[in-house]
């Protein structure tokens, strides 16, 4: 079933979409249809690998990569260790 939506395109793209269409020699909504089609596939292999779940060992991996620095030269060491 389509669903009637109004979309905005810059005025290079709907010419574009146009010339695309009648080389094609289908309509131009039919045309928006299977690139809209086209670059949803694309942009969900993008989100997908964009939020990959990291798995225990690969944040320890990132975790042993990625240290943080203590406060350096300081008294604490002096006082929290008894040196």
């Amino acid at each position: 079933m389509l669903v009637r939506t109004q979309i905005l395109l810059e005025e290079k793209q709907k010419l574009e979409l146009q010339k695309l269409a009648e080389m094609a020699g289908v309509s131009m909504s039919k045309m928006a249809r299977n690139t809209i089609a086209h670059g949803v596939k694309v942009e969900k292999k993008q989100v997908k690998k964009a939020t990959k779940k990291t798995t225990g060992v690969e944040f320890l991996t990132w975790l042993s990569e990625h240290p943080v620095h203590g406060p350096g030269d300081s008294e604490y060491d002096k006082y929290a260790y008894d040196l």
